[in-house]
C-alpha cells in the first residue's frame, strides 16, 4: 500500500521567541515491512536542518536564533507498506511461554521489560492480565490478541479526556483516554507478564477508501496528530504490532516512525526557546492512500 503523509505543526507565541532549539522524530523508517520512498522537512521561518541516525530511526534538529512570532514545521512523507498478512507469524496453539522465562531473553530485552515513569509496573494491571489469560489459549499470541481485544472493549476512546502527562492509574480509574494512554497501559500489563514490549509512534490511515473485497470497510480512529501502538516480542524473536485503540494487529494501514520504552523516547517534536511562556500549538495530520497503477 502506498501512503502519503502531511504533518504540519504550527506554534504561535504571545511575544517573539528566540534561541529556539528543536528536535523532530517525524521521518518514517524503512525496514522489511515498509519503505520510506520520500521525506521532506521544512520550516517557516526557513532554517538549516541537520540530521543523524539512531538505531530506531532518524532525528532532525535545527536552531532558530532570531526573534520569531510563529514557527511552522511541515513534514511530508511517501511510504510503501508491505504487511500483507499480519497474522502469519502468530502461533496460536503451542504453549510457548517458556521462551520468556529464559535468562538470555530477559537480559537481551531488559529495557523493554522494566518500568519507566510513564509505564510503571503496578499491581492494578493484574486484573486485566488475569481476565485476558482466562479468556485466551495457551499460546502467548492468543493472550496478546485477547488482551488487545479486551482493552478495546473496556476502555473508551475519548479525545480530550487525558493529556500527555496522564498516568495509567488515571486511565484505569476513568476507563477512557487516547491511543497514547492505551499503549502505555498495555505496555504495563505486558511487561508485568514478562513479555518484552515497546511503544511505537507513527501514522494510521483511517480513510474508508482503504476498503477492498478482501478487507471490509471499517472505522479506524487515531488522534488528530500521530498514532501510537505497541510492539511485542514473539517467541521467534520478531516484533509484532498490536493496536488496542482499534483492536487490530498492525497491518499495511500503519506507518511506523520510531519506537522506544514509552512516549518520552519517541516524542515527535521537542525543544526549548527563550521568550514568553504563553504559546499556542495547532497540529494538522493527513494520511492518504495513493492509487496503485499497473506498470
Amino acid at each position: 500500500m502506498r501512503l502519503r503523509v502531511q504533518h504540519i505543526t504550527h506554534y504561535a507565541y504571545a511575544s517573539p521567541a528566540f534561541d529556539s532549539h528543536n528536535e523532530a522524530r517525524l521521518m518514517p523508517l524503512s525496514d522489511e515491512e515498509q519503505t520510506c520512498l520520500a521525506f521532506r522537512l521544512t520550516t517557516e521561518p526557513v532554517v538549516k536542518i541537520f540530521e543523524y541516525d539512531t538505531p530506531v530511526g532518524r532525528v532532525h534538529h535545527f536552531n532558530l536564533h532570531q526573534p520569531h512570532s510563529i514557527l511552522e514545521i511541515r513534514a511530508e512523507s511517501e511510504v510503501f507498506t508491505n504487511r500483507i498478512n499480519p497474522f502469519r507469524r502468530l502461533q496460536l496453539v503451542t504453549d510457548d511461554r517458556d521462551f520468556y522465562r529464559r535468562d538470555d531473553i530477559r537480559q537481551r530485552y531488559a529495557e523493554f521489560l522494566t518500568s519507566t515513569e510513564r509505564v510503571p509496573l503496578v499491581p492494578e494491571t493484574e486484573r486485566i492480565a488475569r481476565v485476558a489469560r482466562n479468556q485466551s489459549g495457551v499460546a502467548v499470541a492468543s493472550f496478546l490478541i485477547t488482551l488487545n481485544r479486551l482493552m478495546h472493549r473496556v476502555f473508551t476512546y475519548s479525545p480530550g479526556a487525558t493529556d500527555v502527562n496522564t498516568s495509567i492509574l488515571q486511565v484505569l480509574e476513568q476507563e477512557k483516554g487516547v491511543c497514547q494512554d492505551f499503549a502505555h497501559l498495555m505496555l504495563s500489563v505486558l511487561r508485568s507478564e514478562g513479555i518484552p514490549s515497546r511503544y511505537v509512534s507513527g501514522y494510521l490511515h483511517t480513510g474508508h477508501d482503504a476498503a477492498t473485497e478482501d478487507e471490509p470497510e471499517q472505522t479506524r480512529v487515531s488522534n488528530e496528530a500521530m498514532h501510537a501502538w505497541v510492539e511485542c516480542l514473539l517467541p521467534d524473536e520478531t516484533w509484532c504490532g498490536f493496536d488496542p485503540t482499534n483492536n487490530l494487529v498492525v497491518n499495511s494501514h500503519y506507518i511506523k516512525v520510531h519506537h522506544g520504552r514509552d512516549y518520552s523516547d519517541v516524542t515527535p517534536l521537542k525543544g526549548l526557546y527563550r521568550g514568553a511562556i504563553d504559546s499556542k500549538m495547532k497540529i494538522f495530520v493527513r494520511v492518504t492512500r495513493e492509487e496503485e497503477r499497473l506498470l
